[in-house]
């Protein structure tokens, strides 16, 4: 018999997994919150939209939610494909971060500054080295 050997994720690809997991934690619930309060009359104010348009949006929310919760597990268990998917989506988080820095003043442009820098470091964890040796197929 024998046994399968398990390769040990790098401390890098860890600490974007565990990034990862409370980010779309929190995805998950802010679009329970955005369910909740979608016949609230305040919030449809602030947000321009109907309650039917709130409940969609909190529905989408969780939605993608889960999908990225499992994306990260299957990034966890060392799926090139989902690295490729993160890599992706994290490239378009520093493009527009970056258009945010290079187009914009004041706050808006110091919230780009935050997914710029992030996400870089993000997109140098996923490709790395040691990175690719984790989720090199033997």
């Amino acid at each position: 018999m024998t046994t399968q050997e398990v390769k040990q994720a790098p401390g890098g690809i860890t600490f974007v997994v565990v990034l990862a997991y409370i980010g779309f934690i929190f995805e998950v619930l802010a679009g329970i919150l955005v369910m909740i309060d979608a016949d609230q009359a305040a919030q449809q104010f602030r947000s321009g939209m109907t309650e039917n348009e709130l409940m969609g949006a909190g529905i989408a929310m969780v939605v993608i939610g889960v999908i990225g919760i499992l994306l990260t597990g299957a990034l966890a268990r060392g799926s090139n494909v989902v690295r490729v998917l993160f890599g992706i989506w994290v490239a378009l988080q520093v493009a527009g971060g970056f258009y945010a820095v290079v187009a914009h003043s004041g706050v808006q442009r110091g919230a780009g500054i935050l997914p710029l820098i992030f996400g870089i470091i993000v997109l140098y964890l996923l490709f790395n080295q040691k990175a690719h040796d984790f989720f090199a197929k033997d």
